[in-house]
């Protein structure tokens, strides 16, 4: 009898023991900010479905993300990361539409706001990622672009359509204001059906100030372990009748890249728009691919660095 129950006491303060352990704790759930704390949405909209304006984490929950990965280890938390369903073929084009060409520059642009020494191909931006319900058509906001390359820098000039243009944030909050956005998956094929962001994935922002005291400039979110201020960015840009032009120069380092031709990226160019004179709010996004969603790199188009034509 004697025997049975300490073999009953003994089970008992094993079980207390192994829940002390680091590791056994299941991890703190992820909660998503309020609407009005968020960056854009997340969607997967069906044939004929307006986007679902489900939001997505922003820069200001940087320490909430930070702290989920640093939760105890268990067999979710340390599980390996969500994958899409890869498509047949070749892993070097996400299937959000047809790839853009950024061509190889023999003679840099002047980055100064003014896009007349631009000749590459030209592409539109009036995809709805975020706000349908706050965006009015093409005046309200779209945009068409240009890109291009050499061995030091990535080149990008934007014609912006914005009915009312209202900047009033800077820094991480820059997003809250009419802006530039870039998603760029610096290692495609590697991790081509990861749903999850990782340390090879970048979300940059670009603004073009407010064409007053407040200076065009370019912040980094993502990844958190290198967010801040892009001060060797150079980004210019000038006021229109109907919106803004913005240029930028982005140095390769600046996504831990040495690029060549022939090089492809996940690629994703949005503009963000406020309309609220002295508010700092995001209200609406459109981008270069409909599906776009902040943290799911799969959702994402393709950029393409061509060879020069020299």
């Amino acid at each position: 009898m004697k025997a049975k129950v300490l073999l009953a006491l003994s089970a008992l303060l094993l079980a207390g023991l192994a829940c002390a352990l680091p590791g056994t704790d299941s991890p703190t759930p992820f909660v998503f900010p309020t609407p009005n704390l968020t960056l854009t949405a997340l969607f997967a909209p069906t044939a004929g479905d307006e986007p679902d304006e489900t939001p997505s984490p922003t820069p200001l929950i940087a320490e909430t993300l930070a702290a989920t990965q640093t939760a105890p280890a268990t067999a979710s938390a340390t599980a390996a990361p969500p994958t899409a369903t890869v498509p047949a073929g070749s892993t070097d084009s996400r299937p959000n539409g047809s790839p853009i060409s950024a061509s190889q520059l023999t003679t840099a642009p002047t980055i100064d706001g003014d896009l007349a020494d631009w000749s590459t191909n030209r592409y539109s931006i009036t995809e709805v990622a975020f706000g349908a319900a706050a965006w009015t058509g093409g005046g309200d906001l779209s945009g068409s672009y240009y890109l291009g390359w050499d061995s030091t820098y990535l080149y990008l000039g934007i014609q912006v359509n914005d009915s009312t243009f209202v900047q009033t944030a800077s820094g991480r909050n820059l997003f809250k204001g009419d802006s530039v956005e870039i998603l760029l998956d610096a290692a495609l094929s590697s991790d081509f059906s990861s749903r999850s962001l990782s340390s090879d994935d970048y979300q940059i922002g670009l603004s073009p100030g407010d064409f007053g005291s407040r200076l065009p400039e370019a912040y980094r979110w993502f990844p958190l372990s290198a967010e801040g201020s892009l001060t060797t960015v150079q980004v210019a840009s000038d006021q229109t009748a109907d919106g803004y032009l913005l240029e930028a120069r982005i140095p390769w380092v600046v996504f831990g890249l040495a690029p060549e031709a022939g090089d492809r990226f996940g690629f994703a160019l949005s503009l963000s728009d406020n309309d609220q004179a002295g508010t700092a709010v995001q209200q609406s996004m459109v981008s270069t691919v409909r599906t776009r969603s902040l943290t799911d790199p799969t959702t994402w188009g393709t950029l393409v660095l061509a060879p020069s034509e020299g």
